[in-house]
């Protein structure tokens, strides 16, 4: 797949890498490596980026232009939905890759509640703001996809949570959304939970209106600011 790129790919191990030019660390590179399959390289890409950069703005640029494309090549039939599942689940095993070692201040920090609402099935948008959350200091409880409302706030009642941020992708999932956000409420009860929705439905005009959250993030780097500011002043 990487051999109709204009560019050569880079030695994993090499001095020369972290001077790497950044016109190198593209979306394309890093598209053309998850649908091939290599997790080595593609985890060597995001690295690099991470290091010369921040997680959130890593993810929100090349990462999330790369899974575009990934989409884009898909749609026109460039790419098969065979290509399309392994960039996919190459990136899943990449992300696992860099995940954030854990330190004392990541097990004390506050605590931070991530779920996709029933009927989502997906999950890189939760990895990735888990990460950045952890990066920031947060503890961070990822419950995954296709979480009941009743399940949800289970976990919420029995926690010291201090922020819950519900993930859904198309405006089927609305319902779930509002149900999980009604649940999340109830399950708090006198305590104040920020409730932050994201995913594609959060593009939706008057979604969090319609669905009582505290706000929508149309990235990390929106999600961050919201955690920052919902962030307990003792933590």
């Amino acid at each position: 797949m990487t051999d109709d790129l204009p560019f050569r790919l880079p030695p994993v191990a090499s001095a020369a890498n972290a001077n790497m030019p950044a016109d190198v660390l593209s979306p394309e590179l890093l598209a053309s490596l998850l649908v091939d399959g290599d997790e080595e390289l593609a985890a060597w890409t995001l690295r690099s980026a991470i290091a010369a950069s921040t997680r959130a703005a890593v993810y929100d640029g090349i990462l999330r232009d790369a899974m575009r494309l990934v989409g884009e090549n898909w749609r026109s039939g460039r790419w098969s939905i065979a290509e399309e599942h392994l960039a996919s689940r190459t990136l899943l095993a990449v992300l696992e890759q860099l995940r954030p070692a854990t330190t004392p201040r990541s097990r004390i920090g506050p605590l931070a509640v991530l779920a996709g609402v029933a009927g989502e099935q997906h999950t890189i948008g939760l990895i990735c703001l888990e990460q950045v959350l952890t990066d920031d200091g947060w503890t961070v409880a990822n419950l995954g996809a296709d979480l009941p409302d009743t399940d949800l706030a289970g976990y919420v009642a029995r926690q010291q949570v201090m922020l819950v941020a519900l993930s859904a992708s198309e405006e089927p999932r609305l319902n779930s959304l509002t149900d999980a956000v009604v649940a999340v409420r109830v399950a708090g009860g006198m305590r104040p939970l920020p409730i932050l929705i994201g995913g594609i439905i959060a593009y939706q005009p008057g979604v969090k209106e319609r669905t009582g959250a505290d706000g929508v993030a149309l990235d990390l780097a929106q999600a961050l600011a919201f955690a920052r500011k919902h962030r307990p002043a003792a933590s």
